[in-house]
């Protein structure tokens, strides 16, 4: 499998045709005329940024597709230069080591799901449902069936009530 260090170092080889003055005319003319250099280059460029962000790859294809509609358009051209540079000098600083330590990061988080579910069972908001809950079970109860919910109350809640007098 290529590192992501690898297709950043294609990236920026591929990058540099059109940074370079004249790769740049090349393409330009190949786009101007038969178009295979310059599809050629922009499929290869968007394979490559494909597999390192696809945020990037979506805003490279619309700056090609504003390029492929005005061809002699400086102001196209330099947005497409200014995001070539900026892009490969990113991806040349770009500790790709840290993306790794996130999603390890992010599994250990997954293992804990364990101790949240029991969090929510000590929380306050649950006991107070489940206190809620059963007042509701025990008026339920009591209108089902009253002779054994007031059996119930003589012998185990009684005994408390007498000791709180």
């Amino acid at each position: 499998m290529v590192s992501q260090k690898e297709k950043t170092e294609e990236f920026e080889k591929i990058a540099q045709r059109f940074l370079e003055p004249k790769d740049r005319e090349g393409l330009l003319s190949s786009l101007a005329g038969d178009k295979t250099d310059w599809f050629r280059w922009v499929s290869q460029l968007k394979g490559v940024l494909k597999n390192i962000d696809k945020m990037d790859a979506a805003k490279f294809s619309g700056l090609i597709l504003l390029l492929e509609q005005k061809p002699a358009s400086q102001f196209h051209q330099d947005n497409l230069k200014k995001f070539l540079i900026g892009k490969t000098e990113f991806y040349r600083n770009y500790d790709f080591s840290l993306d790794e330590k996130l999603s390890q990061e992010k599994r250990k988080r997954g293992d804990l799901w364990i101790s949240k579910v029991l969090r929510l069972f000590i929380s306050r908001s649950f006991l107070g449902m489940l206190i809620l809950v059963l007042i509701l079970g025990f008026i339920l109860w009591f209108y089902l069936d009253r002779e054994s919910c007031l059996e119930f109350v003589d012998r185990v809640v009684g005994p408390f009530l007498k000791a709180l007098k």
